[in-house]
């Protein structure tokens, strides 16, 4: 007697379905439920025999081999690994509440939540122009495209600095010095056209670089959020430091109100999300050697919490995360001896790409880092072209 094909019972149907499903190659799919089909249609005498006979040992045995045996895979077809794109987590974040310009002159400029900004300083730098957005995932082992995929022009962030310099102390008999410090301080500044803001230690805001320019204050430096990835953050953050040594004494609470006030004007105009206000030291990078804190100020001990910001210490690091960069006993010193939660889980967060990927650790962090320095020739590349 010659079998016609059925489709399988309605019984065994969806585990024939889920089978097919796992296997790859069409022609092996197709065989495999040609198969199914013939035994599914044979007469009915033999399956009652083979129902009677095997039933009890051979059923057992093709439902473990589906379920555990791996489908077929053709010759010819080579498996390669990727790495899931890393989803970095982002805390939740509650907007600024709005901030707006109530009186201005030649000599400073008064805000709707008590801002004053004094604008002596005031000077020029270029002008801000389009920067590039990364992706921030990360590649696999045969690479990936490394082009901006996005263009912006409005500050995307702020990092804040301590200006680490000479400190006289924070007393009465101390008050014309420390006038004195606190001026040639942000005149110096200016020269250098160092940061957008610079704090004093009685709470005055000085506006030094116009936000229309870039400032020279983030030097090489790395930072992603949700959107995407930021190299080099002169034109893609705003600077703003404090008149402080990261070591030394606390802020004063002149210093941590105009902080805060300050923030909120420039998040609220600029819509400047509370996850990319962060310190100079989660920023700064050394591309010579592939370690993270070339600058240090505010590797511990800034007050996120009393500015109105979530503890940004516990974000991973773009450059940790994305290119490879490793920390070292130096930038820990740097820290207080504490590592960051945000560091911490960065480092652990390479451990298992590497893992995903089947490399060594140390080879994974090697090709982020070429990722690193592609990223860097495709952005000088695109420099070069829109200066011609």
């Amino acid at each position: 007697m010659r079998a016609t094909l059925k489709p399988p019972s309605p019984t065994s149907a969806p585990l024939v379905e889920w089978r097919a499903n796992r296997i790859e190659d069409p022609i092996e799919r197709l065989r495999f439920l040609r198969e199914a089909a013939v035994h599914s249609s044979e007469p009915m005498l033999e399956r009652r025999w083979f129902r009677r006979k095997h039933l009890r040992v051979l059923v057992p045995l093709a439902l473990w081999a589906w379920v555990f045996i791996p489908a077929p895979v053709p010759s010819n077809v080579r498996k390669v690994v990727t790495v899931v794109p890393v989803q970095r987590p982002m805390p939740g974040d509650t907007p600024a509440a709005a901030v707006w310009l109530v009186e201005q002159n030649s000599n400073f400029e008064i805000f709707s939540n008590g801002l004053r900004v004094e604008k002596e300083f005031v000077t020029a730098n270029r002008a801000r122009g389009s920067y590039a957005i990364f992706r921030r995932s990360e590649p696999g082992v045969t690479g990936s495209r490394e082009e901006a995929f996005d263009t912006r022009r409005d500050p995307a962030g702020i990092v804040f600095h301590s200006t680490e310099s000479h400190q006289a102390p924070f007393e009465p008999a101390e008050t014309r010095n420390l006038k004195r410090i606190g001026r040639s301080l942000v005149e110096f500044v200016k020269g250098k056209r160092a940061y957008h803001y610079v704090i004093d230690r009685f709470g005055r805001v000085y506006r030094v670089v116009q936000e229309t320019d870039a400032a020279n204050h983030a030097g090489r430096s790395i930072w992603s959020d949700d959107r995407g990835t930021f190299v080099y953050l002169n034109d893609s953050f705003l600077g703003v430091a404090l008149e402080a040594q990261t070591d030394g004494d606390a802020l004063n609470t002149a210093q941590v109100h105009s902080l805060r006030v300050l923030t909120e004007m420039l998040r609220s105009k600029y819509r400047i999300p509370g996850y990319n206000c962060i310190t100079h030291a989660q920023v700064s990078v050394n591309p010579s050697n592939h370690r993270i804190g070339y600058h240090t100020d505010w590797a511990f001990g800034f007050p996120f919490s009393e500015i109105g910001l979530p503890d940004n210490y516990r974000l991973p690091l773009a450059s940790v995360t994305s290119f490879g960069f490793e920390s070292d006993d130096v930038f820990l010193n740097a820290a207080g001896n504490r590592q960051w939660p945000g560091l911490s889980a960065s480092l652990e967060q390479v451990r298992n790409q590497a893992m995903a990927a089947g490399v060594p650790a140390a080879e994974y962090r090697k090709q982020l880092q070429q990722r690193f320095q592609r990223i860097l020739n495709s952005a000088a590349m695109r420099e070069r072209g829109e200066e011609q």
